[in-house]
């Protein structure tokens, strides 16, 4: 096998980058976009394009100040470009995890070899929880990908002390500022000032206080954040006190999760490598045997890079799975590097190999028997939508067997895990499409379209259906729910858009058409506020749609 990659070095490697753009980018228009994520950062910049207000975000017609402004920017431009559709709002998570993947590539090749770097990519670009990610329209794939930037920066500075990695290491964190916030500086400084304290080197800490390299962070940051303020008072209360110190710190969004919720998906997520993370605890393994200095020192940049995010997010009131995706590029890389370390032992450490093989069948058959146990899906659904995901791992995982029994070849076993890889995303995207087309409000928004809407008032009770605004080209009223459109409601964008339920109600009964969409789980409340029942009433899926008139 490596001979056969060595002969062919070029085109292995062009392979490689065709695979991971088809991978990451063919399926982005197959399915409905969904709720309540990627309603909103569709619709975002679709009023971007709109209104040509570029400075101030609106979902649904009212202030919007949770986030910063850069993906919805690029989405924008995307959309601009291609039209807006369901796949120009996913282009740039997608776009942003390609760069991961080559960003890995480089960091890898810059601390063990290409060959590791290469291996490394590959792992990143066919795990479960990077490839999930990278095909939803929200941010957290973007900060990932600027975040890393930061980290292969300060790495190429620390090895070869040229200031313009440096350079690049400010610009990286100004726009990771602008995609999610002050995030994006706290947790590449603290990654950094560990990794200095622990290397017991702490005038590397201060080399990164490079004048050149604040003016252009500050350059990259502040004209939004000072023309936001300008034409918005009290967006610096909000988004600095309230979306950062708050939301840390308290329950304020609901998302409060025990400290231990982020290890299951950690495992789940590295799938289909995740044996391979026991190898990290063998005594020959690279975190316990070091070659040299300098590979002690790379190893402990890789550790505290994960344990610094995974513990800032695992003490945080407020925890969602997407928030640990920088977490992946150092463990991509601890896994191929740990592969490297296989043929120099002569040995699968921990028997990984072993471990790994065991869990991608016991989670084929762990698959197979929930489809036979539930209702969820028939045979033939499974077979269509799960069919190919369940082949790949199980075909893939006994073919690597195959391979390893008959040439003891460590690479050519993770080339086969590679391949496998590949076919188990492309499944994955089948079972994602299922998903995202069950929690989409785009069947429901197809009825309401055939009402011919446009005289009508549309009105989400109970939730706010981010869905409906972009399917039915219209803005909605909110009934006894505010959630995240508070803020903006209290502004004069919002006057005539939010109801009490006895508001609701003398609505129903005037004169204008009124189309109520509600989940199952609020249909009776709304019901028992209406004074007159409903003249229509559709149902689609979890939703019930009612019209007056």
């Amino acid at each position: 096998m490596r001979d056969f990659i060595l002969r062919n070095k070029g085109f292995v490697i062009g392979l490689f980058i065709l695979a991971v753009f088809y991978l990451y980018l063919a399926h982005l228009g197959a399915y409905h976009l969904m709720d309540p994520d990627e309603g909103r950062y569709h619709e975002i910049p679709r009023e971007m394009l709109m209104t040509g207000d570029f400075i101030t975000p609106h979902l649904n017609g009212v202030e919007y100040f949770e986030k910063p402004v850069l993906q919805y920017w690029a989405t924008a431009i995307i959309m601009k470009i291609f039209g807006v559709t369901e796949f120009a709002g996913r282009v740039f998570p997608a776009l942003s995890a390609i760069g991961c993947v080559g960003l890995t590539f480089a960091l890898g090749s810059m601390m063990f070899s290409r060959r590791t770097g290469f291996l490394a990519a590959a792992v990143l670009a066919t795990s479960c929880l990077n490839l999930i990610v990278a095909s939803i329209n929200i941010l957290d794939m973007a900060l990932t990908f600027f975040m890393t930037g930061c980290m292969v920066s300060f790495y190429a500075f620390e090895k070869t002390a040229k200031k313009k990695y440096l350079l690049l290491f400010y610009i990286a964190m100004g726009l990771g500022v602008l995609t999610k916030g002050l995030v994006a500086i706290i947790l590449p400084l603290g990654i950094l000032f560990w990794y200095a304290m622990l290397t017991r080197r702490p005038r590397l800490f201060l080399q990164l206080f490079y004048l050149p390299g604040i003016l252009a962070f500050l350059i990259v940051t502040v004209p939004w954040f000072y023309l936001v303020c300008q034409a918005n008072p009290d967006f610096f209360y909000f988004f600095f006190v309230r979306e950062h110190f708050l939301r840390f710190t308290t329950k304020m969004h609901d998302r409060f999760q025990p400290w231990w919720f982020f290890i299951p998906f950690v495992f789940i997520g590295m799938l289909p490598w995740t044996g391979f993370l026991f190898s990290l605890f063998s005594k020959k393994g690279i975190i316990r045997k070091s070659v040299s200095e300098r590979s002690r020192f790379d190893i402990i940049y890789l550790l505290v890079w994960f344990f610094v995010i995974f513990v800032f997010y695992s003490i945080s009131d407020s925890k969602l799975v997407p928030y640990i995706m920088p977490c992946w590029m150092p463990m991509a890389v601890l896994i191929a590097a740990s592969i490297e370390r296989f043929e120099q032992e002569n040995s699968w450490l921990c028997h990984s190999f072993l471990i790994n093989c065991v869990l991608c069948l016991a989670f084929v058959f762990a698959l197979v028997g929930y489809v036979f146990m539930s209702n969820y899906l028939t045979i033939d659904e499974f077979i269509a939508e799960g069919g190919m995901l369940t082949a790949a791992l199980f075909i893939g995982t006994l073919t690597a067997i195959i391979v390893w029994r008959k040439t003891r070849d460590f690479y050519a076993a993770a080339a086969m895990l590679c391949i496998m890889g590949f076919f188990f995303g492309l499944g994955l995207h089948d079972v994602q499409k299922q998903i995202h087309n069950n929690q989409s409000a785009y069947y429901v928004s197809q009825r309401i379209n055939e009402l011919n809407p446009q005289d009508s008032l549309i009105v989400n009770y109970g939730e706010f259906y981010h869905g409906t605004v972009y399917y039915t080209d219209q803005r909605v009223a909110l009934a006894d729910f505010k959630g995240e459109l508070e803020f903006g409601l209290s502004h004069p964008s919002g006057e005539g858009w939010y109801y009490t339920g006895e508001e609701l109600n003398d609505l129903w009964n005037g004169p204008k058409r009124i189309i109520i969409v509600v989940k199952d789980r609020y249909k009776d409340k709304c019901l028992s506020i209406l004074t007159t029942p409903a003249k229509q009433t559709i149902t689609e899926g979890a939703y019930t749609v009612l019209i007056n008139k």
